[in-house]
C-alpha cells in the first residue's frame, strides 16, 4: 500500500482516521534538532491547536515512547502510510498486530453466523491491516473471505 505522506496535516487525517484507512504511519528516521535520531519510527499521534502543530507522539524500534514538541523536529525522513503487517519497526508492529488480532477474533465472536456487510467490510478491512496469512494462524476466515473458485475443464 505504501502512500507518501506529505505533511503534519495528512499524518493528522490517517490518524485519526485509523479505523476507515488501516495501517500506520512509518518514517525511515526521525531526527531532532539536538542530532538524536531514530530509526524506523511509527508516528501514533499528532496534536494540532486549531492549525498549529504542537507535537507528535512515536514509538522507536526499542519499544520507547516520545513525545515531541513540534519545535524540537529537524527531520521526519520518508513518512509513509503503511499496513502494519508492511512495518520494518518489528516491535511495534508485533503489538499493533496483537491488537487487531484481538479486535478481529472479538469480531467474529459477537457477530458468530450473522455475517451482515458492515461485518465484512471492517473484517476484510482488519484482514488486509495485518495480511491473511497472518490471519489465518488464528482466526478461520471462511465465512467472511471468499474462497477462490476452481474450474474444471470437461
Amino acid at each position: 500500500m505504501e502512500s507518501q505522506i506529505n505533511g503534519f496535516e495528512d499524518m493528522h487525517t490517517i490518524l485519526a482516521n485509523e479505523r476507515k484507512v488501516g495501517g500506520v504511519i512509518e518514517s525511515d528516521y526521525l531526527r531532532l534538532s539536538t542530532g538524536e535520531e531514530y530509526n524506523n519510527i511509527v508516528i501514533t499521534k499528532v496534536e494540532l491547536l486549531g492549525s498549529a502543530l504542537c507535537s507528535i507522539g512515536c514509538v522507536t524500534e526499542e519499544g520507547q515512547l516520545l513525545i515531541v514538541n513540534a519545535k524540537e523536529v529537524s527531520l521526519i525522513h520518508q513518512p509513509r502510510h503503511k499496513r502494519i503487517h508492511e512495518l520494518r519497526n518489528q516491535l511495534f508492529k508485533h503489538t499493533k498486530m496483537q491488537q487487531k488480532l484481538k479486535y478481529l477474533k472479538r469480531l467474529f465472536e459477537l457477530n458468530d453466523g450473522s455475517y451482515n456487510p458492515l461485518f465484512r467490510e471492517e473484517a476484510l478491512l482488519v484482514i488486509k491491516d495485518i495480511g491473511l496469512k497472518n490471519v489465518k494462524k488464528e482466526i478461520d476466515v471462511s465465512g467472511v473471505y471468499p474462497k477462490e473458485k476452481v474450474y474444471t475443464i470437461a
